[in-house]
């Protein structure tokens, strides 16, 4: 696989993904990384030390795709459970070679500066409590409203100097009072600055170019990250790119497009982080307003990856997996003249898997009735019939594939060649 792809641009679209859990709630992670960013400037810290601030301030709620819990966080600032998406964080970040840096301070981004652990480095130290810091200052912004944060901040940074001393490093709370005597630094925390913002700082030292089989264990953490909203979404990504691997095989595809296949098939559903948890779980047929904020996942997802320079074929593919070769699908109405071979397998992997698995407005399906149901789906006009049949000559092994263990890890260390059937990685309790 010779195409590689820029860790800057796959970081900002996975900090892309994660503001979605915020719903009305967006660009949290941006905004805590610009005033983070801005209180380090005043404490002196150079360029690359800034850098890595950045990239911990976006990627901060890695451990967070619930919408209640995401609320709850930026609500209830000393919430009892607070720090078990820290946790989260920190164990989905380890495994990677160059994400595993940051993963100290988002394991300590809730614990006040006099409970660090006494040997945590300085430098994660700092880290730690610039987030806590700018967590708290963009959950009183949210609180008082984006509309005009100038007029608003009233308070702010009175609250901010009470927690000086414990909650806060002094120096910490000292610099963000001089940044925040600023009117500039207000006014650009409403969203197109924050936007501009992200895009001039130039994050030198993470503008590295990574492998595609790297990629894929990125693919993977997000993966593990959506499919973590729901129990009854358990694998359920992780399933769908099996399964398109595996379909991508029966029809012949080459070895680089079957690795772009898999990871389309684990990406397919990031734009589902943006759905409120009741929504997802409703167990009962969704309402008209209801139905219209399921559609816009698909359309995320395409929004997401089509950003990230060398993707824009796989995110088609991972994106039309709600389009329908009769063109009554959602949310661009494309039809089979449209739909590549890898769209449509992509689509196909999606409905066996939720066929095959449990569901709130129902059980999963049994393996018999599986050939009959996508055979309806085939006869609206909806999946391509050829790949259907494929997938049900071998009924046993779709199941196989379309259902494995559900995994909240991934693992940098396997083997790049080796499908995603082959992981078995340490399971959490978030997808329980």
């Amino acid at each position: 696989m010779t195409l590689r792809i820029d860790l800057k641009s796959a970081i900002l679209a996975l900090s892309d993904a994660l503001d979605l859990v915020g719903v009305n709630d967006c660009q949290h992670g941006k905004r805590v990384a610009m005033i983070a960013r801005e209180t380090a400037l005043l404490l002196g810290l150079p360029e690359q030390r800034l850098d890595r601030l950045v990239c911990a301030c976006l990627l901060h709620d890695i451990g967070v795709s619930s919408t209640t819990v995401h609320r709850r966080l930026l609500r209830e600032g000393d919430w009892d459970h607070r720090h078990a998406h820290c946790e989260t964080g920190y164990r989905l970040l380890l495994p990677f070679a160059h994400l595993s840096q940051l993963a100290p301070a988002i394991r300590y981004h809730h614990t006040p500066w006099v409970d660090l652990p006494a040997d945590l480095a300085e430098v994660d130290a700092l880290d730690s409590n610039l987030i806590l810091l700018a967590d708290r200052v963009d959950a009183r912004v949210l609180q008082r409203g984006l509309d005009n944060p100038l007029f608003k901040r009233a308070g702010i940074s009175e609250d901010i100097a009470a927690l000086a001393g414990r909650e806060l490093s002094p120096a910490v709370a000292e610099a963000f009072m001089a940044a925040a005597s600023r009117e500039a630094f207000w006014i650009a925390l409403v969203p197109r600055h924050v936007q501009q913002y992200l895009r001039d700082v130039p994050l030198t030292e993470w503008r590295l170019t990574i492998d595609f089989p790297q990629f894929r264990h990125v693919a993977r953490l997000i993966s593990s990250i959506v499919d973590a909203k729901s129990h009854f979404t358990a694998a359920h990504s992780l399933g769908v790119a099996q399964l398109a691997r595996y379909l991508g095989e029966c029809v012949g595809l080459a070895g680089d497009v079957l690795a772009k296949v898999e990871v389309a098939g684990l990406m397919h559903d990031v734009g589902k982080l943006c759905v409120p948890d009741e929504i997802v779980e409703k167990p009962a047929l969704l309402t008209a307003l209801e139905f219209s904020v399921m559609e816009r996942h698909s359309f995320e997802t395409y929004q997401i990856l089509r950003h990230i320079p060398g993707l824009g074929e796989l995110a088609e593919w991972a994106a039309f997996h709600h389009e329908a070769l009769n063109g009554h699908g959602y949310p661009f109405h494309h039809g089979a003249d449209r739909l590549s071979t890898e769209a449509r397998i992509v689509a196909v992997a999606d409905v066996f898997q939720a066929l095959a698995q449990e569901r709130p407005y129902r059980g999963a399906q049994p393996t018999e009735e599986i050939p009959r149901l996508l055979s309806d789906f085939v006869s609206k006009g909806v999946l391509d019939g050829e790949l259907v049949a494929l997938a049900c000559d071998d009924l046993d092994r779709s199941w196989r594939a379309a259902t494995p263990l559900p995994i909240t890890r991934t693992c940098a260390g396997d083997d790049d060649g080796e499908p995603l059937a082959a992981l078995r990685c340490s399971q959490s309790a978030s997808t329980q």
